[in-house]
């Protein structure tokens, strides 16, 4: 897996003060920093000075770091790499000696919070999560940038082990700070400002103050005397803070409610589909390599070899298990192979770029022989398709989210869509059968977790079972995250086929191919049987206070699924009026050809 680099441990603003003092819960790794007086807002509330930094510079001035910058060594996040082999470098070689000394005599020793260093008791607690695949891709990199340096730099052996090097990449990785620094992006570790607590909203700001030449802290609002002094690790989705700052937040919501939690959601083309070579190069379209998007999980290989998913606890078969063992030791499962090209999406409780992706893909999965056809041919990008596909305007820069299709030429140019370029439905019969599928991938992914969201929920009442800043509790915060991210969109597409029942009995309708039960009341024919319309639906999500349909549910029901309807409509009575014509036309011709018979 590939680290972001840019993970810093906290969220930039556009001698340390006597305004805060540290505190540690006894012989715990949890730790904070508490005002010792009141602090206003807009104070600088913490100052430490240039020279108390360690930067990138500095490691990359080390033997070591000599050697990695001589070398072509691809590494997992170089930055925290020069970070970490800077105070791996120091303690070692200058000991009780160096500047930094008092530093790191108060960094975490242990770090039994990072899921790297969890037992398998503990990641247990994350069964069915993509997670553990991240946890394994985290631990396989650091290990290869080890023993890679070690190659080419062989002091690093002498200087620290492999877990040493583990606790210097996830100390780095929780605590680096990215600055702008005489004109230069550059990382530190910032000794005092990284004890600092995540909280949101953000009670601080950070900058490197050039006129000062100190790394300051200021506060947004007024601080209480006493009160932990908080720092904003960023808007950001659990997965994200367990795996690289050890915790997991029990309540992720912005002020606005926004959850970002995401759920990675898996998808392929179906190997026993009728159309699958044609799916296969529209899937793969536009790809330098049609891979698996990283680890094909159990449940998905299960059930793309036809085993299911399983909702027990029971081991999977020997035959799935040793095929998952070869495709994740494989980096690049092309398309000739018989496993599935999975593409994978991070979705969240969000109407979003990637949402919009996640039905793109589904309604290209579902296609039938005609639908493939028209979506996967060149089109011309005229400006009224270019507004229809929602391509980009001619001179307008960008690639439709696609960068490998190049800029347009011209007005005559095509573009190929791939199936990342769906956003609009296809029809109605697609978009039905997309919201059927999500439905299945859905189930699939809550099959491969042992126990229910409600019984997440349940758990979590429990601190004794599951005490609070424990690993075991995280675990159980992060798998709850991701069901209900999972159970919103389940709700998405159910919510969605009714929706779309009601538009095809209201389209048999204006087609005539619906009776209408009517009876005599008071010597007037009226319809007796009362059918839910489209109008109504939405006016009753819209109005009910208490319903549980999402907004985002609701916005696509209404637009999305709101226009669907109107072309439907518009289609319906184009044919007619088309009809009437031709009907006209001939009556025309007929009584012409009755006058000409006449006359004759």
């Amino acid at each position: 897996m590939a680290v972001e680099e840019d993970e810093e441990k906290k969220e930039p603003a556009g001698s340390t003060s006597s305004g805060s003092s540290t505190s540690t819960q006894g012989d715990s790794e949890m730790r904070g920093v508490h005002s010792v007086t009141h602090i206003p807002a807009n104070t600088v509330c913490m100052s430490i000075p240039r020279r108390c930094l360690i930067t990138v510079e500095m490691g990359q001035a080390t033997p070591v770091g000599q050697a990695i910058l001589n070398s072509d060594l691809d590494l997992d996040a170089p930055k925290h790499i020069y970070l970490m082999v800077y105070i791996l470098w120091d303690r070692k070689v200058n000991g009780a000696n160096s500047f930094f000394h008092p530093y790191y005599e108060i960094l975490p020793q242990t770090l039994r919070n990072m899921p790297i260093f969890w037992s398998p008791q503990e990641l247990a607690g994350l069964e069915g999560s993509y997670l553990l695949h991240q946890i394994a891709d985290r631990n396989q990199a650091i290990t290869e940038d080890y023993h890679a340096i070690c190659q080419i730099a062989p002091a690093l052996a002498h200087i620290c082990t492999l877990d040493q090097f583990k606790w210097a990449r996830m100390c780095v990785c929780s605590r680096n700070f990215g600055l702008q620094i005489d004109g230069h992006r550059t990382s530190a570790l910032v000794p005092h400002a990284d004890m600092l607590n995540h909280y949101r909203p953000r009670e601080t700001k950070w900058t490197f103050d050039e006129d000062h030449q100190a790394f300051t802290i200021t506060s947004i609002q007024h601080i209480g005397a006493g009160a932990q002094v908080y720092d904003s690790y960023g808007q950001k989705c659990n997965h994200r803070f367990l795996l690289n700052y050890g915790f997991a937040v029990e309540n992720n919501r912005e002020q606005d409610d926004f959850c970002p939690n995401e759920v990675p959601m898996e998808l392929y083309v179906d190997p026993q589909d009728a159309l699958f070579s044609k799916k296969l190069e529209f899937w793969t379209r536009g790809e330098m390599h049609p891979a698996s998007s990283g680890h094909v999980t159990t449940a998905l290989l299960a059930h793309a070899i036809g085993s299911g998913g399983s909702n027990s606890n029971s081991s999977r078969p020997n035959a799935t298990s040793s095929l998952l063992q070869r495709t994740n030791n494989d980096a690049a499962i092309t398309a000739t192979t018989s496993l599935p090209v999975v593409k994978r999406v991070r979705i969240c409780v969000s109407n979003n770029e990637n949402t919009r992706l996640l039905f793109s893909l589904l309604r290209a999965l579902v296609c039938n022989a005609d639908e493939l056809a028209a979506i996967s041919q060149p089109v011309q990008t005229d400006s009224a398709t270019r507004a229809l596909f929602g391509l980009p305007e001619i001179g307008r820069g960008g690639t439709s989210g696609s960068a490998h299709f190049g800029a347009f030429t011209g007005p005559g140019a095509t573009y190929h869509r791939s199936c990342r370029d769906i956003r609009h439905p296809v029809g109605l019969r697609n978009e039905r059968a997309a919201m059927r599928l999500l439905l299945e991938v859905v189930a699939r992914q809550l099959a491969a977790y042992p126990v229910t969201l409600q019984q997440d929920v349940v758990d979590l009442l429990d601190e004794r079972v599951y005490p609070r800043f424990s690993n075991k509790r995280h675990a159980k915060i992060q798998v709850r995250g991701e069901k209900e991210v999972l159970h919103h969109f389940e709700a998405w597409a159910r919510t969605s086929l009714h929706v779309l029942d009601v538009i095809e009995e209201e389209l048999k309708e204006e087609r005539g191919s619906v009776e209408v039960r009517l009876t005599t009341v008071g010597g007037s024919m009226v319809v007796t049987e009362e059918r839910p319309n489209f109008e109504c639906i939405i006016r009753r999500m819209e109005e009910d206070v208490n319903s549980d349909v999402h907004h985002t549910i609701l916005r696509y029901c209404a637009d999305v699924l709101g226009s669907l309807r109107r072309e439907e409509f518009k289609s319906i009575r184009r044919q007619r009026a088309h009809s009437r014509a031709e009907d006209e036309t001939k009556g025309s011709l007929n009584n012409n050809r009755n006058s000409m018979t006449g006359f004759l």
